[in-house]
């Protein structure tokens, strides 16, 4: 592209306000974009005119891109405890009101931690959502550089929720529970491998079987013991395994990886486990709900503990049997109870207190 035609699509598109939407222009030549996209350069110009105080980190394995909107430059740090350390710093002196950063596979926990432990505001999105934003705005084109100034963009209209960081006892939780997972998978593995192998191969089969489910116990008891040494826990946990359906994997897993238990609505907390139906209405078609995004690993020990409810509870029970009856198909049914039994639950967590079930005449 020329400059001149450059020139002309950063002017036309200085219409656009911090709320994103364009006024009219009459009488201004249209760069030849797409219909209903912004310019292609319209994102950037607009990052380098706004005065918002938000700031985007694009996290790589060893790099961190930072852009701060309303500046054109951006700058680097190296994704190490130094380089951290730096950022850290001059984020203090720049006092953004929030700050933008991916989830990349693990990549980023350790910069995310670093700035929410100094008191800086920080928010950890999802990159499809960020992604889609972009090609929203008419911005195609994806390098790291532009990755973070698009999320300091993002963090100024989107305003996403701010990241509620875990301190070092949930943090260990964490780790017990993933270790707990990893060991799970494996063992899966193993036991579909054994089935189609070779009879010879079965003593060797059994033996990894046997040592994986011994480790596996011995990581379950660990939790449990970890749980039970933290004073401040305890009761949380009595509360939760109160409700049939519930053991110690299962309250110990809604404490590390969803602390926002009994502080959310219903609606809100079925949201973020990804247990809410959503509704998929166009056109003609009406009444399709399906279940979006969410954490995987609440939603998968909700899951095995709504199974057991569906047997044991006598309000999840009485819903599953109502909604089968229904004609409903048994997933979605399961899906259903899910939602409820986390509802009951947070309702628990928020008023302190155990489950508990009146028979009605």
């Amino acid at each position: 592209m020329s400059g001149r035609s450059t020139e002309t699509v950063v002017q036309q598109d200085r219409h656009v306000h911090s709320s994103g939407e364009p006024e009219q222009l009459k009488g201004r030549e249209r760069p030849n974009t797409s219909v209903g996209s912004t310019p292609l350069y319209g994102l950037e110009e607009q990052m380098a005119t706004s005065s918002g105080r938000y700031v985007g980190i694009d996290v790589s394995k060893d790099r961190l891109d930072v852009a701060v909107l309303g500046e054109k430059q951006t700058s680097q740090a190296d994704n190490t405890e130094e380089g951290i350390a730096e950022l850290v710093t001059q984020m203090q002196e720049l006092g953004p009101e929030l700050i933008v950063v991916e989830a990349t596979g693990g990549y980023q926990r350790a910069v995310v931690d670093a700035l929410f432990r100094s008191g800086l505001a920080v928010a950890v999105v999802n990159p499809s959502r960020v992604r889609q934003f972009a090609r929203a705005c008419g911005l195609l084109a994806k390098t790291d550089k532009l990755d973070a100034q698009v999320l300091a963009v993002f963090g100024e209209r989107v305003k996403p929720r701010w990241y509620e960081g875990k301190d070092e006892k949930e943090r260990e939780l964490s780790g017990l529970l993933v270790r707990r997972r990893q060991l799970e998978e494996m063992l899966k593995a193993e036991k579909n491998r054994q089935r189609t192998v070779q009879l010879s191969l079965q003593g060797s089969m059994q033996r990894i079987i046997t040592c994986l489910e011994a480790e596996k116990k011995a990581v379950e008891e660990q939790i449990r013991q970890y749980v039970t040494e933290q004073e401040g826990w305890q009761g949380r946990c009595q509360i939760l395994e109160s409700a049939p359906g519930v053991g110690v994997v299962t309250s110990a897993t809604l404490l590390a990886d969803l602390p926002e238990l009994g502080k959310l609505d219903r609606k809100k907390i079925a949201a973020l486990v990804g247990v809410a139906p959503m509704n998929q209405d166009s056109g003609r078609k009406r009444g399709y709900r399906k279940t979006k995004a969410g954490r995987a690993e609440v939603r998968s020990v909700l899951y095995m503990a709504t199974l057991v409810a569906c047997r044991y509870n006598p309000l999840i029970k009485a819903q599953y049997e109502g909604l089968v009856k229904r004609g409903k198909e048994k997933k979605v049914a399961i899906t259903a109870c899910m939602r409820k039994f986390l509802v009951i639950l947070n309702a628990m967590m928020r008023d302190r207190q155990p489950f508990r079930y009146s028979a009605r005449a």
